[in-house]
């Protein structure tokens, strides 16, 4: 019988289609049975109203949430509820015509009416976006310090959020470019002014230009940065890709993104936190303007902000403008971390109150527009789990075993070489590798060159949980190809640079994570050398304070990577060869502590495979 290779491949998919559906399923019930619980609280609750009003951005961007939800899920009860806002306020936005909050409730009159049609439902929006395009002077002035008109232009980075979504899709309803090409023109305006470009974040308005906290950082605001990511999600979902501006918009977007992600990484549970670059420091203008105050740290999430900047990870994934490698593991985490924070009665907590700043707040804060942020999130997440990825295993025979070392002997350790000032030695059949006095970083390479097809594994214990971290470095040649000990090679002594930016080519992760300046990284990551680049982020690795005793399992199979630790696998990568240049083959191995470690070994044995 002749062996059909694309019909068992085809087969393979569909069965992995099959048993992927079914989890998927149960995990969209419950995120649909999670919104409907949130909606449900929130609209019972009537704090606020007397202070905003309903037709106020406060609403307004809990009602952006409301649409999403109902266009995510079809519940006819959200756009009920939406059309009866709109009925009970005539479809008319509040006076101030020019203020970008008070048209965002446009954006929920525009989108009913593409849904159910009647002119009356756009008449006052259409003619107040009419009256901003009719300014022709003075030009756009986006000064908020010392300007008396700066509420009627977009001086403030909420504002994109408000307003420029809005324009747009007028836009998408009549077709008249004019409300796009404003919606464009003033969002660049703006971020022009606000944007810092080393950073690749927004201030919130002037005012924060100068301004430092205690510790010398400059101050970004957590939710009016994403005020800004939700506001360029709504924009490019509308933008035509062949629009000559767009790349403009998918640049600040995949930046900021970038951006975002670095510092997700540099918090313990995945969530932002209210002062971007100062995590737990609350530095805010008083009412007047006129006076600076800074308190005392208090390192919890922010959760209007991490909902925003969740909801534009899995935007950008299901868009394919972020590359999933690096942002699913991020944007899955922040979605199970932030739905840890809705109460059992459907409430989010950790929503910093109404603000321009990293002002207090705590557990029980609560508003309208955290809920509608949560909602974007939770509606896109539900997307994301209506295109199932099917998960690549990697697929292998154990064959010799290579090598083995039990660590159990001070002859174990001959041929093994160590760069950097640490101690090395063979205690109760253990390997036991720290440096005195946390002086320095450190490496210690396995004399063996492993094949490009192997699988290894070890034990591992920390003796030192209060910091730490350890990198396996495999694959590692000489970018001329030599041997990594050859003497045309560069000195090394530990120095991270020297290992991934100089001379050597190499692949490494990280998969204990406990820096004091990162505790507790929430991801395990790899990364290619020469370069530094990070290819995947992964699960969290050993968790911070364990000291048990692991097993740690690495495969790798030509150009595919997988990292297990006690079976739960927190790497799964596939190096394509072309976009960060070809794939290693066989190459060093090596493990690497930084200077606080205190790790024991024991056990590695490597098999080749096939």
């Amino acid at each position: 019988m002749k062996y059909n290779r694309r019909l068992s491949t085809n087969i393979f998919l569909i069965w992995s289609l099959l048993l992927t559906a079914q989890p998927e399923k149960n995990k969209i019930d419950e995120v649909i049975g999670l919104i409907d619980n949130v909606i449900n609280w929130q609209n019972q609750q009537t704090d606020h109203i007397e202070k905003y009003t309903l037709t106020n951005w406060q609403f307004s961007s809990y009602y952006i949430g409301v649409m999403k939800a109902f266009k995510t899920i079809g519940n006819k009860n959200y756009q009920d509820f939406l059309c009866k806002v709109g009925e009970n306020h005539k479809w008319e936005t509040l006076p101030d015509m020019y203020h970008a909050d008070k048209i965002a409730i446009g954006q929920i009159y525009i989108d009913l009416y593409k849904q159910k049609g009647g002119e009356e439902l756009i008449k006052n929006i259409k003619w107040v976006l009419d009256a901003n395009l009719l300014r022709n002077k003075p030009l756009p002035d986006v000064r908020y310090k010392d300007n008396p008109y700066k509420h009627e232009w977009w001086s403030w980075c909420d504002a994109l959020f408000m307003a420029p979504p809005t324009f747009a899709k007028m836009y998408q309803i009549t077709k008249e470019e004019k409300y796009l090409d404003y919606a464009i023109d003033y969002w660049l305006v703006t971020t022009d002014y606000l944007w810092d470009k080393k950073e690749s974040l927004i201030y919130r308005d002037d005012r924060y230009f100068a301004k430092k906290t205690k510790s010398g950082k400059k101050i970004f605001w957590s939710r009016g940065n994403g005020w800004v990511i939700g506001g360029l999600v709504h924009m490019l979902e509308i933008i035509p890709k062949n629009h000559p501006k767009r790349y403009l918009l998918v640049d600040q977007f995949q930046k900021m993104s970038h951006r975002l992600l670095d510092l997700q990484e540099r918090t313990s549970d995945g969530l932002w936190r209210s002062n971007l670059l100062d995590p737990g420091v609350f530095s805010y203008l008083n009412r007047k303007g006129d006076k600076f105050i800074q308190t005392a740290d208090i390192d919890i999430p922010e959760n209007s902000g991490s909902a925003f900047f969740c909801y534009g990870f899995l935007w950008g994934v299901n868009n394919d403008l972020l590359d999933p490698n690096l942002f699913q593991k991020p944007m899955i985490k922040a979605w199970e971390e932030l739905s840890k924070h809705v109460n059992k009665h459907g409430r989010l907590g950790y929503v910093q109150p109404v603000g321009k700043d990293p002002k207090p707040y705590n557990s029980d804060s609560w508003h309208e527009f955290g809920t509608g942020a949560f909602l974007l999130a939770a509606s896109e997440y539900i997307n994301f789990l209506r295109k199932p990825v099917v998960k690549t295993e990697i697929s292998y025979k154990k064959q010799t075993l290579i090598y083995e070392n039990k660590f159990s002997s001070v002859s174990d350790l001959k041929d093994w070489v160590l760069e950097g000032d640490a101690e090395v030695l063979i205690k109760d059949d253990w390997l036991e590798m720290y440096s005195t006095d946390q002086k320095a970083h450190h490496v210690f390479w396995c004399p063996k060159e492993l094949p490009a097809n192997f699988i290894a594994e070890w034990d591992l214990q920390n003796l030192n949980p209060q910091a730490g971290l350890c990198i396996v470095f495999f694959a590692a040649k000489g970018i001329n190809g030599k041997d990594i000990m050859h003497s045309s090679q560069k000195k090394r002594t530990g120095v991270f640079s020297q290992y991934t930016k100089s001379d050597l080519n190499n692949y490494h992760i990280s998969y204990y994570a406990n820096n004091p300046k990162k505790p507790n990284r929430p991801f395990a990551h790899i990364r290619k050398n020469k370069g530094f680049v990070t290819v995947q982020y992964g699960e969290r690795g050993i968790a911070a304070k364990s000291t048990l005793v692991h097993k740690i399992q690495l495969v790798k199979k030509e150009n595919h990577i997988s990292m297990a630790i006690d079976g739960r696998e927190i790497i799964n990568w596939k190096d394509d060869g072309e976009k960060y240049g070809p794939a290693y083959e066989e190459g060093k191995f090596a493990f690497r502590q930084m200077q606080w470690s205190h790790f024991r070994y024991r056990n590695l044995r490597v098999w080749n495979i096939k």
